[in-house]
C-alpha cells in the first residue's frame, strides 16, 4: 500500500524528491500566462525555472557522488554548497516575481517555505557530510 506524502518523514533521503517537486511546481506556476504575463517580464519566469532546475540537478548529482577520494569529497560538497546558494537566489527571484507579477501572499508563503526547507535540509546534509568525511581525510593523503 502506498503512503501519502504527509505520512513520509522529512529526512535527508527525501531531499532529491522534494527538490524535483519544487522544480515541477515552478514549471507549473510559471506557465500560467495570466499570472506570469510575458508583456511584463518574459525573462524572470525563465530564470525561476532554470534556478529551480539547477537546484534539483545539483542535489541529485551530489547524492550520486560516491566519496572515495579527496576529489570526490570536494565535488560532492561543492554541489551541495551551490544548491544552497541557488536556493538563496531562488528566494530573491521569488521576491522580484512577487513585486512584478503581484503574486498572492498565500502562494509566496507556500513557495518560500518549500525553498527555505530545501535550503536548510541541504545545509544540514552539507554539515553532516563535512563532519563525516573529515574523519577520513588521512586516507586520501
Amino acid at each position: 500500500m502506498a503512503m501519502r506524502k504527509d505520512q513520509i518523514a522529512d529526512n535527508k533521503f527525501t531531499l532529491p524528491n522534494d527538490a524535483r517537486d519544487l522544480a515541477l511546481y515552478v514549471r507549473q506556476i510559471t506557465q500560467n500566462v495570466k499570472v506570469f504575463d510575458p508583456a511584463i517580464d518574459a525573462n524572470l519566469p525563465a530564470q525561476l525555472r532554470a534556478t529551480a532546475d539547477q537546484i534539483y540537478f545539483d542535489i541529485f548529482e551530489a547524492n550520486g557522488v560516491r566519496v572515495d577520494s579527496a576529489d570526490t569529497k570536494k565535488e560532492r560538497l561543492a554541489l551541495q554548497k551551490r544548491a544552497i546558494r541557488l536556493c538563496t537566489r531562488m528566494l530573491a527571484l521569488m521576491d522580484m516575481a512577487r513585486r512584478c507579477f503581484h503574486l498572492s501572499g498565500k502562494r509566496c508563503v507556500f513557495w518560500g517555505r518549500n525553498v527555505r526547507d530545501i535550503r536548510q535540509r541541504c545545509r544540514d546534509w552539507h554539515e553532516s557530510d563535512s563532519k563525516r568525511y573529515k574523519a577520513f581525510w588521512y586516507k586520501w593523503l
